[in-house]
């Protein structure tokens, strides 16, 4: 019998999913060139590299495994569309996602990860994000500004967040920025940015458009102007 094994530069796709028994350890993905999908998920990986310098990768999802490495920048993924790494514990700073122009899922949440966030995504060039999910986390300091990004969906919940002093684009309908420590200057503008965005019917779906601001940590909004503002344009608002 003659065995034939596919040169790693001729693979395109690894799905492992969740495998019996969990995949553990170590993984290097560097000889894969052409490498489009890796999805490993649920498993128990301690760290995987190689992957980030490969313009070819489409789709990375690396959930729920044991993960504690900081992530590196990202910009060499230049065709990246989604990008799982949520449910580890991943330490370290926000990466470098400057020009993923293809990027439209960005989910790190339920991590270890902190430091600041970049102050404004519209200047990353993430011209097709969809959504931004770095909840769980231990990010502080300023909420970036999300005016001219076509972001819809913003999961910053449960980190030490405590002011905003950006915009929002009209297509963002979900924001849970609950268990922060949002003071109530940041409170107040993020309630004024959703306000100027303007998003209302008949032109908008509004089906599940909310805001979450409450939960430990947040102060109140100064007054409820802008939230009975809100409430009558079809938002789901919550605050403290």
């Amino acid at each position: 019998m003659v065995i034939t094994l596919t040169p790693p530069q001729n693979i395109t796709s690894i799905d492992v999913g969740t495998s019996t028994p969990k995949l553990g350890g170590v993984i290097d993905v560097s000889d894969f060139t052409n490498l489009q999908l890796l999805y490993c998920t649920n498993n128990d990986l301690t760290e995987v590299n190689g992957y980030a310098d490969n313009p070819n990768m489409v789709n990375f999802r690396i959930s729920g495994n044991k993960l504690s490495t900081p992530l590196p920048s990202l910009i060499g993924m230049s065709n990246m569309e989604t990008f799982y790494c949520n449910g580890n514990q991943i330490t370290g700073s926000f990466p470098n996602i400057t020009g993923l122009s293809n990027l439209i899922i960005f989910n790190i949440g339920n991590n270890e990860m902190s430091g600041t966030l970049p102050p404004d995504l519209s200047t990353l060039g993430l011209t097709s994000l969809d959504r931004f999910n770095i909840f769980q986390n231990n990010f502080s300091g300023t909420l970036p500004s999300f005016s001219g990004t076509t972001v819809q969906r913003v999961l910053c919940n449960d980190n030490n967040f405590s002011d905003f002093t950006g915009g929002v684009p009209i297509d963002l309908y979900i924001f849970e920025a609950y268990n922060n420590n949002l003071i109530q200057t940041a409170v107040d503008n993020i309630l004024q940015a959703f306000v100027d965005a303007n998003r209302q019917t008949p032109t908008n779906d509004m089906s599940q458009a909310s805001i979450n601001l409450s939960g430990t940590g947040n102060a109140a909004p100064s007054s409820q102007t802008n939230v009975t503002i809100l409430r009558n344009r079809g938002w789901e608002v919550s605050t403290n």
